[in-house]
């Protein structure tokens, strides 16, 4: 008699994720500039105070070109100048409505769309619509999980009325309070306003560690809801870049590029997290792409992610948050029951949290000198010859392990056959 050996979950289509955030975006202000300004109390400060919306279209040019994915955060209500839907004051109000279009048009669709809760600056008073004296991070630190809730709701809702549904929060500068209460209060608010049981949020990096994974915070398998804690794997390595007369300002984009990967592969950040093994996430900001109009920041990313294409392309595939929130949930839950007989191994795979892609690989009980009949929930499925043509009802072999890619619903069990043949 054969007993089954366990399958194993792998990264989808045997690619690791790589996910871009991109922190602070709003439209047509530099929010460096209001947040020295409102938070630290400095009266003129020394970066521009706008950001052109010529700079949002170059941006959405390589973005699209590029095909990266990840998170992109926008401002509801940018340092209290009004909500995005409606005007900001002082700023062009057609200028605004294009640069909200280009990003439904051209980053939503790459991206997901975070929420940095409202103002970035100082808190909200929702009462009252006027910024309270401390900054939003300080002010969130002693809220209550209802308090919460109703300001994550309320950016959630103006991102939503803006017709850029948000899917996830990133935290603004640091939160010390209570993660629990706070995964809750963004199940909440998700719940609330998206109709969604499942997010995620952006508030911690490590730029040591060689793998740097995501972590649930908040997990009720039966109600299918979660929460997922997003840590970026970089520092931005590229923040000095609008600070006029700082080193980085003198470099090159290729020099700058050096901190996150070597033109011949071993050296940088990004480096150390390839041989890891993944995931990648990678933080910068907006104000950090603009460089005070020298764009320094968007010119090193444009040579980063061309280097690391060129490197690693095959063995990494871009993602959105989202998309690792629900892989991660998918294979933390997924429950594998697995039979053999003489002639055929069959796994059914079934979990509470769904996923666009479920990679499985499954040892086979016998030695196999050609590709066998493998089906998913009884279609056959093509063989792909190499790891980097693996894509979701396709499958590949090597040697005597079968690796399947299915798309994986949750709470509906996806059954998978492999019949034997010997050599």
């Amino acid at each position: 008699m054969h007993y089954p050996a366990a399958p194993t979950v792998e990264h989808p289509n045997l690619r690791a994720p790589i996910a871009l955030i991109v922190d602070d975006p709003a439209p047509c202000i530099n929010p460096l500039w209001y947040y020295r300004h409102q938070v630290d109390g400095e009266a003129e400060p020394a970066h521009e105070r706008d950001i052109p919306l010529a700079f949002m279209q170059r941006w959405c040019d390589w973005v699209h070109a590029s095909g990266i994915r990840g998170d992109f955060t926008v401002l509801p209500y940018p340092a209290g100048l009004g909500r995005i839907d409606d005007r900001l004051q002082g700023y062009d109000t057609g200028e605004v409505r294009a640069w909200l279009e280009l990003a439904r048009e051209v980053v939503a669709p790459q991206f997901d769309i975070h929420c940095e809760i409202l103002t970035h600056t100082n808190a909200l008073d929702l009462a009252t619509w006027q910024l309270r004296p401390q900054s939003e991070q300080s002010w969130m630190d002693v809220q209550g999980e209802a308090t919460l809730a109703e300001y994550f709701a309320t950016a959630m809702q103006i991102l939503s009325d803006a017709g850029l549904p948000n899917h996830g929060i990133t935290q603004p500068v640091t939160f010390v309070g209570d993660q629990a209460v706070y995964a809750r209060a963004i199940l909440a608010a998700e719940k609330r306003v998206n109709r969604r049981k499942v997010s995620h949020y952006f508030l911690h990096f490590d730029a040591v560690s060689d793998v740097v994974p995501e972590r649930i915070t908040l997990l009720d398998e039966a109600a299918g809801e979660a929460i997922v804690s997003i840590w970026a794997g970089t520092n931005d390595y590229l923040w000095h870049t609008h600070s006029h007369g700082s080193m980085e300002t003198r470099m090159t984009p290729e020099a700058l590029a050096d901190r996150y990967l070597t033109t011949d592969g071993p050296g940088g950040r990004l480096a150390e997290l390839v041989r890891g093994g993944g995931p990648i996430v990678i933080v910068t900001h907006w104000q950090t792409l603009y460089s005070n109009g020298l764009e320094l920041g968007l010119k090193t990313f444009q040579e980063v992610m061309a280097r690391f294409d060129a490197l690693h392309g095959d063995r990494f595939a871009w993602r959105k948050l989202s998309e690792i929130t629900d892989h991660l949930l998918a294979a933390r839950t997924v429950r594998f029951e697995s039979t053999t007989t003489q002639h055929e191994v069959e796994v059914i795979a079934a979990a509470p949290f769904g996923t666009d892609i479920l990679t499985v690989s499954i040892p086979m009980p016998w030695m196999l000198d050609k590709n066998p009949p493998v089906r998913l929930n009884g279609r056959d499925l093509p063989f792909v010859s190499h790891p980097s043509d693996l894509e979701a009802c396709k499958c590949l072999r090597r040697g005597s392990l079968i690796t399947v890619s299915l798309p994986l619903v949750a709470n509906e069990p996806a059954r998978i056959t492999v019949t034997a043949k010997t050599a």
